[in-house]
């Protein structure tokens, strides 16, 4: 059970896996693994100018941009506002938890301090424990208990782990490459988006497009095809877009949503990421989650957060 909860939780900063590229005609490629990728006429005119659509494909592939983003916030200093909401099936708000923390760094161990804090409603049951399953995990995720030591130098993947641990490595195939399988029950082939098995549910295509309507650039999309969209446990991935600053590639923004429903579990989880960079480095700017999951022996949990980070030395 924990493994999909983890999914649902931060399923989020995905990185494309993709193959060989094959030019068809103008405006479309045809992928090897059986998908085709549309370009807007935009696009189609950067081609033309320079801009190489198999080189952006690799680029996307091999980004590993969120990954270290969220592994940098252990070796910063920064504050960040937290902002978390249970509600109930009518949307209506039944607990609150707002807070605002400090993380201090000393070589490279983290301490974690809590400037302010709100609680209203149910969030707590007696002595402070996590009355919702969610609020646990965010826990998990985002905040640091004591002094935590650990080296820069850590493997991205951790094939040893067992139990929780090995949930989480599972986790980050899902979330920073979909391209591949993931060992979560019943849903891990469904995951590999750029499979030969999977390809066909799904449309590819690199558009321009503003960010906020500040930013100019490249998004590359994958997208549910509509035919598909009312066998909902055809798939999971629904639609995952990843937003690239023109002017150097840099990472901007990704959004992603993941829905799936059967006897043993159904979720529906939309989140968006944003990215800054300092220096050389990669972090999280923003974190916005917005899910709806139930689980065995769970009673169904409906949550909304958002996470800003700031002020980092």
């Amino acid at each position: 059970m924990s493994k999909i909860l983890y999914c649902i939780l931060i399923c989020y900063f995905s990185g494309i896996c993709t193959q060989k590229i094959l030019a068809q005609e103008e405006g479309q490629y045809e992928m090897d693994f059986g998908g085709l990728i549309y370009l807007d006429s935009i696009v189609v005119k950067a081609s033309k100018a320079g801009f190489d659509v198999g080189d952006f494909i690799t680029m996307v592939r091999e980004d590993e941009s969120f990954y270290r983003a969220f592994r940098n916030l252990r070796f910063a200093q920064y504050v960040s506002d937290f902002d978390i909401k249970m509600l109930d099936k009518k949307a209506k708000e039944k607990a609150r938890y707002k807070s605002k923390i400090k993380q201090h760094v000393e070589d490279d161990c983290r301490t974690m301090d809590i400037l302010y804090e709100e609680v209203d409603g149910n969030f707590y049951k007696r002595k402070k424990k996590y009355r919702y399953y969610t609020a646990k995990m965010f826990d998990q995720l985002f905040y640091t208990h004591g002094r935590v030591c650990e080296t820069r130098e850590a493997p991205l993947e951790e094939g040893d782990s067992k139990g929780i641990r090995k949930h989480i490595v599972e986790l980050k195939k899902l979330i920073f490459s979909p391209g591949s399988k993931a060992d979560v029950p019943l849903i891990g082939k469904k995951t590999a988006i750029f499979s030969k098995e999977m390809a066909p549910y799904y449309d590819y295509k690199i558009e321009s497009k503003k960010y906020k309507n500040t930013t100019d650039c490249y998004v590359f999309k994958a997208t549910v095809k509509p035919e598909f969209l009312a066998k909902k446990n055809e798939t999971v991935i629904k639609n995952l877009e990843t937003y690239f600053n023109k002017e150097n590639f840099q990472i901007v923004a990704r959004n992603y949503n993941l829905q799936y429903a059967s006897m043993v579990y159904d979720f529906d989880v939309a989140m968006k990421i944003e990215l800054l960079k300092k220096g050389e480095e990669y972090l999280p700017q923003f974190i916005y989650y917005n899910g709806n999951w139930d689980v065995p022996m769970k009673k169904r949990e409906i949550a909304e957060f958002s996470i800003s980070f700031y002020d980092f030395d």
